[in-house]
């Protein structure tokens, strides 16, 4: 008895303290806020290049924590970090474009948190489709107007997810995503 009781503890403990991965598609053309997450202390960011140009991830001086990828060119290449600190670091991309970001590191999230936190939507306002971008995978999503009738529905099923807004009259809406048992409204501007 004592044996599970014992096992039962260290699984709990294995569990609530277990580090999380997020990964950011690094290359021309990534949203800024997407490459900005909100995670706790122990989290990693890996950064995986989407493209073959030569780019790095240095953290801006200044920041909690430092890091340098050095330069890398295949599209293949990978950096991950770990933080440890919280605070606010920001970093940039050297090489062919620059690109930026910034990474907020918080001593605890609840799970419903950390996916309010890191859900991205770009463009707002959007002329045709909406990107949907999130650390945990949409399951679906549903569009309402300004009088609460639901207008459109579609299901996700990727943590990045296009919606079809082209349709849709000029005006504002509110976008309710789901992801398992959690869920959250935006509002979106339609051009």
């Amino acid at each position: 008895m004592n044996k599970i009781t014992l096992f039962l503890f260290f699984l709990t403990v294995n569990i609530l303290t277990a580090q999380n991965v997020v990964e950011i598609p690094w290359g021309q053309g990534i949203n800024e806020s997407v490459a900005s997450p909100t995670i706790e202390v122990g989290d990693t960011v890996l950064w995986t290049w989407k493209d073959n140009s030569q780019k790095s991830v240095t953290s801006i001086y200044g920041g909690s924590e430092e890091f340098d990828s050095g330069l890398l060119t295949d599209s293949k290449s990978r950096f991950s970090y770990t933080f440890n600190k919280t605070g606010v670091t920001e970093y940039q991309s050297h090489g062919n474009s620059t690109l930026r970001g910034k990474v907020t590191v918080v001593n605890k999230l609840s799970t419903e948190d950390k996916f309010i936190k890191n859900l991205n939507f770009y463009p707002n306002p959007v002329k045709t489709d909406l990107t949907i971008a999130s650390f945990f995978k949409v399951d679906s999503y549903q569009i309402y107007n300004v009088l609460g009738s639901l207008i459109s529905e579609g299901k996700g099923g990727s943590n990045y997810v296009q919606v079809d807004m082209s349709r849709l009259n000029s005006g504002f809406y509110f976008l309710k995503i789901i992801s398992g048992s959690m869920q959250t409204t935006l509002k979106i501007a339609k051009k």
